[in-house]
């Protein structure tokens, strides 16, 4: 059984070292299609010892991917772009999930978690590949779509030429850094994506997916408006007969790009009603539908919301990408914000004592807390309570509580955590602040 691993680079010599390195054991050939980098993505991929050759740039994805597939010797394929990498409790697995499902001719491809994170490593979204990033290699299965390219298999038209997968997603991630803002900007990603997404849609305008994409494109640069026309033109024109798994994302995409527009409550409650009729379980919907009703001031109603979405968010089984899935930090901190302007202490406590044991450098949920616990409880409870989250002997942890116990104007806390430090820690934190300990 050999394995080669596949990408298309131009410009990448931040990121092809690594996506390269970290499957070198992997894999028994490497491949990287070149399509005219200035930098030095060649001689980086080159001096690892992978194979480089060289397209012309046609604006055409799926022409980059296919030439990269003739050049392929293995028995499968692992393709990523060079932004994107195998988590590694992930590497170790990869072998043999291929290994198991090699002596089954009927299947052809395995499906993984796509998580796509910013530079910090903050989860943006999460979706299993639809189209796989592991699988065989057979002349009938070949990319298509110039952009937003997806394997299909020649010999499967009565299956909308889907290539048949194994589902391993709930073992093998890949993480992806392309979505982040800075890197999106850095390579005008999205102003490529627009132009080549709009010479497609203008040879046909009525095609749902495009449409859909042309709309997550221009959402991410801030055009609300037209990203709100685009996902009209994508639900006008979706086919119930096979695409429903579509539903979920154009809906959403409407509802979030009228809340970012301030849309009326009523005209996006309009849009979530017929968006629940088509997918009752999909987190996003109640995560918009809440952001609604929050900005609105439907405080109530905010909360049940963005508690379904939780729910939904927790129990989520769908193939569909979800934006709340993988920002489920972010709702819970919105449903905490909802608890705070209904004053309710109980609820507040434990949603910010939940979101600061995952994170607990986040100085204003912190700050929300010692508030909230000061209305009811004595200073020693709450010094013995936050010594389960906080580890009072850490330079950094005593910073944190130090500061926010001024901010909350409680001296007998500022006093007892002040008194944690030693000399040499007290001079830091009076000439510093928690931004310089957190650099």
């Amino acid at each position: 059984m050999y394995i080669t691993q596949c990408l298309i680079a131009k410009n990448e010599e931040n990121n092809i070292e690594y996506c390269l390195k970290h499957l070198k054991n992997v894999v028994d050939e490497q491949i990287v299609v070149d399509t005219g980098s200035t930098d030095r993505t060649v001689e980086i991929a080159e001096g690892m010892g992978a194979k480089v050759f060289h397209f012309d740039w046609i604006d055409d994805f799926s022409a980059a991917r296919n030439f990269a597939l003739s050049k392929v010797k293995g028995d499968w394929i692992i393709f990523l772009d060079c932004d994107e990498y195998f988590s590694d409790s992930s590497i170790q697995l990869i072998k043999k999930r291929i290994k198991g499902v090699n002596g089954n001719r009927n299947i052809d491809g395995i499906l993984s978690e796509l998580i796509n994170i910013d530079k910090d490593k903050n989860v943006i979204s999460v979706a299993k590949n639809i189209s796989p990033r592991i699988f065989r290699n057979r002349k009938n299965i070949k990319y298509r779509n110039k952009i937003h390219e997806f394997l299909s298999d020649a010999k499967r038209e009565k299956f909308n030429y889907s290539v048949v997968c194994l589902d391993g997603s709930n073992e093998l991630k890949i993480l992806h850094t392309g979505y982040d803002k800075k890197v999106v900007q850095e390579k005008n990603k999205n102003e490529r994506n627009i132009s080549m997404l709009k010479k497609e849609l203008a040879q046909n305008p009525a095609d749902s997916h495009l449409n859909l994409y042309v709309s997550k494109s221009l959402y991410m640069d801030g055009e609300y408006k037209e990203a709100l026309d685009y996902a009209l033109q994508a639900l006008k024109y979706i086919d119930d007969s096979k695409d429903l798994e579509y539903y979920p994302t154009i809906y959403s995409s409407i509802m979030y790009s009228m809340h970012s527009l301030d849309a009326p409550y009523d005209e996006v409650k309009s849009i979530f009603d017929q968006a629940i009729n088509k997918y009752l379980k999909y987190p996003d919907y109640y995560r918009a539908m809440g952001l609604t009703a929050l900005r609105t001031g439907n405080m109530e109603e905010a909360i049940e919301l963005l508690e379904k979405c939780i729910y939904y968010c927790n129990n989520y089984k769908s193939n569909v990408e979800s934006i709340a899935l993988g920002q489920i930090d972010k709702v819970y901190a919105e449903l905490l914000k909802a608890y705070i302007l209904t004053d309710n202490k109980p609820k507040i406590v434990e949603i910010s004592a939940a979101l600061l044991n995952g994170d607990k450098y986040d100085y204003e949920i912190l700050t929300v807390l010692i508030k909230t616990l000061l209305t009811h409880e004595r200073e020693e409870d709450i010094i013995s309570f936050l010594s389960r989250i906080y580890d009072y002997n850490k330079f950094k942890d005593k910073i944190y509580l130090l500061k926010s116990c001024e901010t909350s104007n409680n001296e007998k806390l500022s006093s007892y955590y002040e008194n944690l430090f030693n000399d040499d820690e007290l001079r830091v934190y009076n000439s510093s602040g928690i931004s310089d300990v957190d650099n």
